[in-house]
């Protein structure tokens, strides 16, 4: 019974200690490089230099025939801003300018003018464009969409 309760303490004690060697270890030997608070400045500096010369490309007013409840026409009347991710991007956008527009018909027609009043209508409608614009072009390229023209009629 001597002999059990003294290997019991042996292996008490080795588990403690690896215990503490574990949590030594932790916090003592695995610490990450220390970030150069200089050059993350610089960094972030000129990222945000770089985003603010990223130009939108306009795309013109046109007008697009909303589901109506009533037997009254309502439309929307849009205009936008499409702001791509970097410069490089703006002639893809112009290129495919065409898909814009359609994406916009085709979630805007599927909304009544009471979904597209509200802040948040707007918002879901920038959202889908941006999405369905950037699967069929097969990459992100709007980083944003500024509607400067939002008549609902």
């Amino acid at each position: 019974m001597d002999k059990l309760q003294n290997i019991l303490v042996l292996a008490n004690l080795v588990i403690a200690l690896l215990g503490a060697g574990v949590v030594y270890y932790s916090h003592n030997m695995i610490k990450p490089a220390p970030t150069d608070q200089a050059a993350e400045a610089e960094n972030l500096k000129n990222s945000a230099l770089e985003q603010t010369r990223v130009k939108p490309i306009p795309i013109k007013k046109f007008a697009v025939n909303l589901h109506s409840k009533s037997s009254k026409l309502r439309y929307l009347d849009i205009e936008m801003n499409i702001l791509p991710f970097n410069n490089e991007q703006a002639e893809i956008i112009k290129a495919n300018e065409y898909i814009f527009k359609d994406v916009v018909i085709e979630i805007a027609s599927q909304n009544g003018p009471e979904d597209l009043e509200t802040l948040s209508g707007k918002i879901l409608l920038e959202n889908k464009i941006k999405k369905q614009v950037n699967a069929k072009l097969g990459q992100p390229v709007i980083k944003q969409i500024y509607f400067s023209g939002f008549v609902v009629q």
